[in-house]
């Protein structure tokens, strides 16, 4: 008999239709980078008198069946994953049209750019409606223009998102709609008085009703869908199938290099382990296009947070185990419990920005996004009402200051959500369960 290696080993996975129970078909194969889900049923210590020294005979405890699984994220197989922590998407097929006004210098008072037809002119006093701020330099005018954009209520304005780029020096637009409406959607830069910016054509380009996929996923789903995931050992052979499994939570590290990973917390009923697969015909893995560390951003308002270090997302579904007495030990179900959204970010001290929004007790939209260059595929977790705390700014040495802000998000009383996760890629919605 040949010994298992983590090289070989394989995880197939298919969406259960009654909980608990595998499908016959439906398996597809996943990337991953490690898996610990399995079952255990610990022994009780014996706890007998009158016999001596000598141990007595141990008992059996309930059988758990939990553990992470470590994932790349993927702009395809990610939408995997989404569906088990979200529920199924609504996906639309087509390409946003998109264009930029880019900016070589400060824009001069009262100097104007045009956006979805409504002209916004540049002001060095306090902004009024359909005004922007200019700031002490060109990325803080920048940044109070995307601003200005995202909150605008002028329904041409709003047919759009709005984002700054890394360099400060450029608003990156986006039409909110798939398709050739985009394509029509006007942007303009004022030459008198001088913008100093240029746009990158009379109007957004891109837009088609085919060559991608949107999946839109939102949180608040009254149920979950469950899996059953199988791990393969080939050499052994063994193939162990885990059913009832849900995805409970979710974290995603960000920093500067290294590969962009995401650690799932599953929770299953259980476990049968057989040498034939139970999977039958397994699909091949959908290929694997991965984000990277390096391409991912953190935005406020569309505006990324300046000099972030670190951050960090986590979700949790608050998945409840039906601990029901059973001849086999194991749970009932599993029961949906209450959403929570935390994170933390950090950022080298320099400016009150945040600290300021701490202190006042108010709320922001908060945006991970992360671009596969040379595509059009993205990943957006949007928290629309972030809250941070209020953190110190401790001087430990000579070096940079850094202030840590472990954030909470609470639902949006507009949207009626506290999440929305979009995936734009070229797999159509069905994969996904739409």
């Amino acid at each position: 008999m040949a010994r298992a290696r983590g090289a070989n080993a394989r995880m197939a996975l298919a969406i259960e239709q009654t909980f608990g129970f595998p499908p016959a078909t439906g398996f597809g194969l996943m990337a991953f980078v490690s898996a610990s889900l399995g079952e255990e049923q610990p022994l009780i210590d014996g706890e007998l008198l009158g016999r001596g020294r000598e141990p007595s005979e141990p008992g059996r405890d309930a059988v758990t069946n939990t553990g992470d699984v470590v994932v790349p994220i993927c702009a395809r197989q990610s939408g995997v994953w989404l569906r088990m922590l979200l529920g199924a998407p609504t996906s639309a097929a087509g390409k946003a049209a998109r264009g930029t006004i880019t900016f070589s210098a400060q824009p001069v008072n009262s100097a104007t750019i045009s956006i979805g037809g409504q002209a916004f002119t540049f002001v060095t006093g306090t902004p009024t409606a359909n005004q922007i701020q200019i700031g002490a330099t060109l990325p803080a005018t920048v940044a109070n223009a995307v601003r200005a954009l995202n909150a605008s209520a002028v329904t041409g304005v709003a047919a759009a998102t709005y984002r700054q780029n890394d360099r400060g020096n450029a608003i990156l637009i986006q039409h909110d709609a798939l398709g050739v409406i985009g394509n029509s959607f006007a942007i303009e830069a004022g030459e008198t008085p001088a913008s100093n910016a240029t746009a990158s054509g009379a109007t957004l380009t891109g837009g088609a009703a085919s060559g991608g996929y949107r999946h839109t996923f939102t949180s608040g789903a009254a149920v979950l869908p469950s899996a059953s995931i199988e791990l393969q050992h080939p050499e052994v052979p063994a193939f162990n199938m885990n059913y009832g499994v849900k995805a409970n939570t979710l974290g995603v590290q960000m920093q500067r290099g290294g590969n962009l990973t995401a650690t799932l917390g599953l929770i299953a009923q259980g476990e049968a382990v057989a040498t034939a697969s139970a999977a039958g015909t397994v699909a091949a893995e959908m290929a694997v296009a991965r984000f990277s560390q390096f391409s991912g951003s953190v935005l406020r308002y569309g505006v990324p947070i300046a000099d972030l270090v670190s951050g960090q997302f986590n979700l949790s579904n608050g998945l409840d185990p039906v601990p029901a007495i059973r001849s086999d030990g194991r749970v009932s179900g599993i029961d949906e419990g209450a959403l929570a959204l935390t994170g933390q970010i950090g950022v080298r001290y320099s400016g009150p920005e945040l600290q300021l929004q701490a202190e006042n007790g108010e709320a922001s939209d908060l945006e991970h996004i992360w671009t596969l260059p040379g595509t059009d595929f993205s990943l957006r977790l949007i928290q629309h009402r972030v809250f941070l705390p209020k953190a110190k700014r401790p001087v430990t040495g000579p070096g940079g200051i850094q202030a840590d802000y472990a954030y909470q998000a609470a639902v949006d009383p507009t949207l009626g959500r506290a999440l929305t996760v979009i995936l734009d890629n070229d797999v159509a919605g069905s994969a996904y369960g739409a």
